[in-house]
């Protein structure tokens, strides 16, 4: 008859009722209640209660509250990671021990002892792995294990097959990763078939056949658990720093647990990008809505991967650059082809307070939050820099010599390429350049020509300085054993969208 068993990896508590599945630590449990001292004023209460507060929210662990991105994570992958996962399962097979074999003395007193008892091999005729909603996955697999032991010197060898059901739950961990943890195992074991060496078990079949189903039915659920909770060390490195240049990174962290459906799992990303260590610190336009993928039935794509990531996603990287000062350029100098010869048509003082043509210095300062929005198939941004002209000193600029300064209104075309690890963007002019006279210390007669000479000085070296800034990319959320395949790039209202498959090496 075949054998029947589950294993629930739960403890209970001391009144003897289940408490669950056994989770990873980082939960934090409060007490119901917190007693002060009678003996407190009213101040020290409110004083004690201030302090335990603080503590609190120190010891909740922080989701975070940006919306930024989102990993739809299909059920072709899951299928294709399972079998790329199948080497794995079969190691942890092989490694199960199975103790020596001695059968109980009979009337006539003769003993039976099958030492050296292991797996010599083990096979997978079936996998696969089922999405559960709202929980995680259940894998479903059909073993055929290959068992050799010696009688004496003589050898016995063994076939036992087996059915088993692994469910896994997939959680959000305090440190914003994915983490799995298995909550059941249920394994159905068939016949014990004898080989090789029937002959030498004489009536002892039937012992060993029970001795091998009551080894195999935990010890199979026990293997593949570990092999299975062995991904989280993985899972973890979706969370790792991503440099974006020397002074801000890029961090990808869960907000919450994720969303579960029968066709694919979407992992919620809070992406926080930091200058000097700080999370970015800027006020959007208006309050920012939840952003989430939309569902599969309206996009007409069967990549294994959907990437969401939000304008306010790029909206942080564009202030980072402009709150580093990686934005802002000194143009010109004294190898500079622009003079002040060159300004006499629209300043014709300047002449007088500079007889000889002096070498001029653009400098470029961007002070305002760019400004960067998505539509249906483009991406555009805006940036509001400041041009201080002057001459230049000792090849710097000094505020002092500026001799005008120009406002600019300057639109760019965002352009998104995608790599097997990086979303790259670069900028072009989309439009005409606006420049006006913020403030001048001399004289301006003709500002169109002064437009057009101080433009074709700032045009081209300015996109290349962003483009330069811009030449790292944005890393995509992934695992260090995982590579995305093919991708390709989509622009929506609000959001880029990246599609793509997997490389995945256990």
């Amino acid at each position: 008859m075949p054998n029947k068993s589950q294993v629930s990896f739960a403890h209970r508590s001391k009144g003897g009722s289940r408490s669950g599945p056994a989770s990873v630590s980082g939960i934090y449990h409060l007490p119901k209640a917190v007693r002060l001292p009678s003996g407190c004023t009213t101040k020290q209460k409110m004083l004690k209660l201030c302090i335990l507060s603080v503590l609190l929210c120190l010891l909740v662990p922080s989701q975070g509250s940006t919306p930024g991105t989102v990993v739809r994570v299909n059920q072709e992958a899951l299928e294709y990671v399972c079998q790329q996962g199948k080497p794995s399962l079969l190691r942890g097979l092989m490694v199960i021990q199975i103790p020596n074999f001695m059968s109980p003395r009979t009337i006539i007193g003769s003993l039976l002892k099958v030492v050296g008892i292991r797996v010599l091999n083990a096979q997978l005729p079936h996998l696969s792995v089922k999405l559960i909603p709202r929980s995680g996955v259940q894998l479903s697999l059909s073993a055929q294990l290959h068992i050799r032991g010696s009688v004496l010197i003589a050898p016995v060898e063994l076939r036992v097959g087996s059915s088993i059901l692994l469910d896994v739950r997939v959680m959000r961990s305090p440190h914003g990763f994915p983490i799995l943890s298995v909550t059941a195992c249920k394994s159905l074991l068939g016949d014990v078939d004898i080989l090789l060496g029937g002959s030498n078990l004489l009536g002892f079949l039937k012992p060993l056949q029970n001795h091998i189903r009551a080894v195999l039915v935990d010890k199979m659920c026990l293997s593949l658990s570990s092999v299975v909770l062995g991904l989280n060390a993985r899972l973890g490195t979706l969370v790792g720093l991503n440099s974006i240049n020397p002074m801000s990174s890029l961090q990808y962290a869960m907000m919450e647990d994720p969303e579960i459906t029968e066709d694919y799992i979407d992992l919620d990303l809070n992406a926080v990008i930091a200058l000097m260590g700080k999370p970015v610190d800027f006020e959007p336009a208006g309050p920012l809505p939840p952003f989430s993928l939309p569902p599969p039935e309206t996009v007409s794509d069967d990549s294994m991967v959907n990437m969401g990531l939000s304008e306010h996603l790029f909206a942080s990287l564009f202030a980072s650059l402009e709150q580093s000062g990686a934005l802002n350029l000194q143009i010109g100098g004294q190898s500079s082809h622009l003079t002040t010869s060159m300004l006499e048509q629209a300043i014709p003082s300047i002449s007088k307070r500079y007889p000889q043509a002096v070498a001029l210095m653009l400098n470029v300062v961007v002070s305002k939050l760019p400004m960067i929005s998505f539509h249906e198939g483009a991406a555009i941004l805006r940036l509001s820099p400041v041009i201080q002209v002057g001459v230049a000193e000792s090849g710097s600029f000094q505020q002092s010599q500026a001799l005008f300064t120009l406002g600019v209104d300057l639109t760019l075309a965002v352009k998104l390429d995608v790599t097997i690890t990086s979303l790259h963007l670069t900028v072009a002019v989309h439009g005409d350049v606006g420049l006006e006279v913020e403030s001048s210390s001399m004289e301006i007669t003709e500002i169109s020509y002064l437009r057009r000479v101080v433009l074709s000085e700032f045009q081209d070296a300015f996109l290349a300085h962003v483009n330069a800034a811009l030449s790292v990319g944005i890393s995509l959320p992934k695992l260090n054993n995982v590579q995305y395949i093919e991708p390709e790039i989509q622009i929506h209202e609000g959001y880029a969208q990246v599609n793509c498959d997997l490389d995945y090496q256990p």
